[in-house]
């Protein structure tokens, strides 16, 4: 071996050494940075994955809904009862061209009016009157009762149909 290829050779070999000895020290560092940060995992390990605030937060909306869960809601008037709608003006107000009845009036005696609307008018009937091309049968201080074409129909103004 001459001398140039001695020189090649060493030189490739302090090389190598060099970054053997450069990897060493890095793996070294890191293998110590990595020890530290298991170390504080495992000393921490009793609170990991909790969060006190988010916990006091769902427990305080848990409280929250089981308290309106246990609300009861109770309906003050049957929104199924069409005669309570309010008509809103236009000439398409379906009730322009209905019958319902407003109120009754007890006049003593037993004599009780109705107050029935037909076509945006007020009309007071009395039991027997017609209207509408019916017959009111019958009146009593909740309700009125209309005949036309052999077909019942019940105007009710009682606030006992209220749904509990």
């Amino acid at each position: 071996m001459n001398l140039k290829e001695k020189f090649i050779w060493n030189l490739a070999i302090g090389i190598s050494s060099l970054a053997i000895i450069w990897s060493i020290w890095n793996l070294y560092i890191l293998n110590t940075d990595t020890t530290k940060l298991y170390t504080k995992f495992l000393s921490d390990s009793k609170n990991i994955g909790t969060d006190d605030n988010l916990e006091s937060k769902v427990l305080e909306l848990e409280t929250n809904y089981k308290f309106r869960d246990n609300m009861q809601f109770k309906i003050s008037s049957d929104p199924a009862d069409l005669n309570r709608v309010v008509a809103v003006g236009g000439n398409g107000s379906k009730r322009k061209k209905t019958l319902y009845a407003n109120g009754i009036i007890n006049r003593g005696n037993g004599r009780l009016t109705a107050l029935m609307n037909f076509k945006d008018n007020t009309y007071n009937v009395d039991q027997g009157d017609s209207i509408a091309g019916g017959l009111i049968t019958k009146i009593t201080t909740t309700e009125v009762v209309f005949n036309k074409n052999n077909k019942e129909y019940i105007f009710s103004l009682s606030l006992k149909n209220t749904l509990e």
